[in-house]
């Protein structure tokens, strides 16, 4: 029995590593393109990069790692199917239903794993992305400085840069007219950018100092020394840098102590029953993915991820009918429709393989 209970998952998990890798690669896709566009257009230092791809991959994990489940059963059935080992086993003692169970076991430790992605991993990753997008924009300044550069960007300064590295600016220089006669000089060792709650940029100055010139009588006026000195610039940027959590964000907890409280509790209690059902879907998928794999006539690994993608958006489709159902109805348990059709689905597939069995 240990033997056979080995071997399978040996099998089961050799689809799942190419499953796996292969759905990341697809749905990582759309992350790659947004990614192109936000180094084009703002501005992104190559840990923003990784941090995006970190968030962006386990924001999807729950999807991959549920289709990856659902493609590596049905991909093992079918394979052993095919290969009339999976009659073997049945000459040997060994029925269906003990088959079957050996895969509701992987089952319950997808459905932990899944709990924990759904509840906790994907919505703070989610949140953190948005985050991370925030400060792009606020960061998008950092594209008009250059090292060794004339910056004439800011309307009525010219600004000098000796250095930028790691978003700090070294040897400063800026340059503005102040009134009819006068032209004023700051110079600093080191600067960075600042963003005030309203928006603003500053540049946060250290260890310099400012000169006043009359042009008229071409002398010095006034020169000040500094340890630390904000300068404003005359650039505005509308972002909320700490916003708040949307409701697809919050976590288990989150949900729970906001249930009572959120004025749309409908839409909390269909997050949650949508998230307690995704992560339930291994256990649904063991069933749809045994009789599946059963049933189909598959003749390599390409076909297979076909299939395994196909049942998994028609999967996705039908969470989708059960959402819609309870937000046209205002009522968030509509949703378990979803879960009944799975039900139903699982009982047709069944019936059409049963002979097969």
């Amino acid at each position: 029995m240990r033997l056979q209970k080995n071997y399978l998952y040996a099998e089961f998990f050799n689809f799942y590593v190419v499953a796996f890798f292969i759905f990341t690669f697809i749905f990582m896709l759309r992350a790659l393109l947004w990614l192109t566009d936000l180094i084009i257009n703002h501005f992104f230092t190559p840990v923003t990069v990784v941090r995006f791809f970190l968030f962006s991959f386990f924001e999807i994990c729950p999807d991959i790692v549920s289709l990856s489940f659902l493609t590596a059963v049905a991909g093992t059935v079918a394979r052993i199917n095919m290969d009339r080992e999976y009659w073997i086993f049945l000459t040997s003692g060994i029925s269906a239903k003990q088959i079957v169970k050996y895969f509701v076991l992987l089952g319950a430790i997808f459905v932990l794993l899944s709990w924990w992605l759904c509840f906790f991993l994907s919505p703070h990753s989610m949140y953190k992305k948005r985050l991370l997008l925030n400060q792009a924009n606020i960061d998008e300044p950092m594209k008009l400085f250059r090292s060794q550069t004339l910056i004439r960007d800011f309307p009525g300064l010219t600004i000098y840069v000796g250095k930028v590295m790691n978003k700090n600016f070294y040897n400063i220089l800026i340059c503005y007219r102040e009134g009819s006669d006068s032209v004023c000089f700051i110079r600093s060792e080191k600067a960075h950018l600042q963003v005030d709650k309203e928006g603003f940029l500053y540049l946060f100055l250290e260890n310099g100092f400012i000169e006043t010139h009359s042009i008229k009588k071409e002398r010095l006026l006034m020169k000040v020394y500094f340890d630390v000195y904000s300068f404003s610039l005359p650039y505005r940027k509308i972002m909320d840098v700490f916003p708040q959590r949307k409701i697809k964000e919050m976590d288990f907890l989150m949900l729970l102590t906001t249930t009572g409280t959120h004025i749309n509790k409908n839409e909390i209690l269909l997050v949650l029953f949508k998230r307690i059902f995704f992560a339930m879907l291994p256990l649904f998928y063991v069933f749809i993915g045994f009789y599946a794999g059963i049933g189909i006539r598959a003749m390599g690994y390409l076909q297979i991820l076909g299939i395994g993608l196909c049942i998994g958006l028609a999967s996705y489709f039908i969470i989708l009918i059960g959402e819609g159902i309870a937000l046209k109805t205002n009522n968030s348990f509509m949703f378990f429709i979803a879960p009944v059709i799975f039900i139903l689905m699982i009982i047709a597939v069944k019936r059409k393989f049963l002979n097969v069995t």
